[in-house]
């Protein structure tokens, strides 16, 4: 396949400056949500929300909309996966007596069929093109359940690049979940025990991108549009910091900034992106 440099879509980045030596890498792992498709586009907002509170209503038996939000919110913030957050709320007797048991796959189907989709904007063509002429071995790995992940990808127009071969979900982990490190070892397992430093992980949460340097991979945070919040405001991203190799305000940098994840062999060698009237990058 032939290199790929493309100018960023989304207007902000502009004279790029080297900032990194150039490492070699096999393996990009990219987290779904929130990364793949911009923050700003409310999607999460509308399933984390709204969706999610009247599932445990329907469901698992809560009383108010009310209720359902403060049990989830509160296990949300530890497990940063909806899934894991049920199963142990309801482990520790937080979901009320006699609902049934709660299902990923359960949680995966209402999700599939009344989560609205088209607030995710039209497929995302360009970076599928990008992507298709990277050389490297493409993943992708998400906190949510493999139903719902694949149906987001569709969307997107990029599930093609990954294949049911290249997607991990949650239930291909638990009882783990992202940022917990048996998760990535699965991982790891599965797709052949790649050496950590041949990897990139690309994400929003910075609890996962502390794991992924943990572990000795190398990070690129995407930050989202700075103005419009986060879901977990305790877990925002922080663009310097150390465990921050590279970072961006959306995906469709990633080809303008990690030019070199294009060349033969790719090597990571990110560019960093100077935003007009944001000195904080």
């Amino acid at each position: 396949m032939s290199s790929s440099t493309t100018t960023a879509t989304n207007g902000h980045a502009a004279a790029p400056t080297t900032t990194t030596t150039s490492t070699a890498v096999t393996t990009l792992i990219f987290d779904v949500d929130d990364t793949l498709y911009d923050v700003g586009t409310g999607f999460t907002a509308h399933r984390n929300g709204e969706i999610i509170h009247q599932y445990m209503v329907d469901h698992l038996k809560f009383a108010s909309l009310q209720d359902a939000k403060q049990v989830r919110d509160e296990y949300f913030e530890t497990y940063h996966a909806t899934a894991k957050a049920l199963t142990v709320a309801q482990a520790e007797g937080k979901v009320p007596a006699g609902a049934p048991t709660f299902d990923t796959a359960h949680l995966a189907e209402y999700w599939a069929t009344h989560l609205n989709y088209d607030l995710l904007g039209p497929p995302k063509l360009e970076l599928y093109e990008q992507l298709k002429q990277c050389p490297c071995t493409l993943v992708a790995f998400s906190n949510g359940p493999r139903i719902y992940v694949k149906a987001v990808l569709k969307h997107l127009g990029l599930w093609d690049l990954f294949g049911d071969a290249g997607l991990y979900a949650v239930d291909d982990v638990l009882p783990y979940c992202k940022p917990e490190k048996e998760a990535f070892e699965k991982i790891f397992q599965h797709i052949g025990h790649p050496p950590p430093e041949f990897c990139i992980m690309v994400e929003d949460s910075m609890k996962n991108i502390r794991r992924a340097k943990e572990l000795g991979m190398k990070t690129v945070l995407i930050t989202g549009k700075r103005e419009l919040g986060r879901i977990l405001p305790g877990d925002k991203p922080e663009a310097n910091d150390p465990a921050v190799d590279c970072s961006m305000e959306t995906i469709e940098e990633f080809a303008t900034l990690l030019p070199g994840l294009f060349s033969h062999p790719p090597v990571f060698a990110p560019k960093k992106p100077i935003y007009k009237g944001y000195a904080g990058q």
